[in-house]
């Protein structure tokens, strides 16, 4: 079954409330945190101010990536995360998937999917890059 998926620009303001939303049904309390916050290494600037929705009980960091940062920037925040003792999502607009799985091959992470379904922002299953 085919499904038209739309992945339009904008923040991910809404997407991390969603999975903030999310965490607070199954009754874990998770935070939205800059990435820079989180690693302890140099990545670029834009990928610094990606918002990460961190659950610390679980240990999983779900990396917000917008439409303006290209998937290549989160490499050494995925490495510096999974040292970390992280489980780590990079989740991105449906319509990107392809560029994920080709850009984070083999890196120690989960994709996952995300789209507007009207007013409400949609998840995907996760996928190994």
């Amino acid at each position: 079954m085919a499904i038209a998926v739309q992945a339009r620009l904008i923040g991910t303001e809404r997407v991390v409330e969603r999975a903030l939303a999310i965490y607070l049904a199954h009754l874990e309390r998770a935070v939205e945190v800059p990435l820079g916050d989180m690693v302890d290494r140099e990545i670029a600037a834009d990928a610094a101010r990606l918002s990460v929705v961190a659950a610390g009980e679980s240990r999983v960091a779900e990396i917000m990536v917008d439409e303006t940062v290209v998937c290549e920037q989160v490499i050494q925040a995925v490495w510096s995360l999974a040292e970390q003792g992280w489980t780590t999502t990079v989740v991105m607009p449906a319509g990107r998937m392809g560029e994920a799985h080709f850009a984070l091959r083999g890196l120690p992470c989960r994709l996952q999917p995300w789209w507007e379904d009207g007013a409400t922002v949609c998840f995907g299953s996760y996928e190994k890059p």
